[in-house]
């Protein structure tokens, strides 16, 4: 049951960013990564402070800078 509720929590993210703009892109995955343990650090290259959330790690865009993936 878990692995669903990550499922259309992925989903439900998917289609905040799909839209948002590249300014709330990153605000949501901010959040994203707040609500989440990572206790090796994979994400912390994922800066807020950073206009485009493109060049976090583990992040894909389009040429548009959109997050196509995680």
């Amino acid at each position: 049951m878990a692995a669903a509720g990550k499922a259309a929590g992925a989903l439900a993210l998917a289609l905040v960013l799909a839209l948002a703009g590249a300014n709330s892109e990153g605000d949501a995955l901010s959040a994203l990564r707040r609500s989440l343990r990572d206790p090796g650090g994979v994400l912390q290259s994922w800066d807020p402070t950073l206009v485009n959330p493109c060049t976090w790690f583990h992040v894909t865009c389009d040429r548009d800078n959109r997050v196509t993936r995680l």
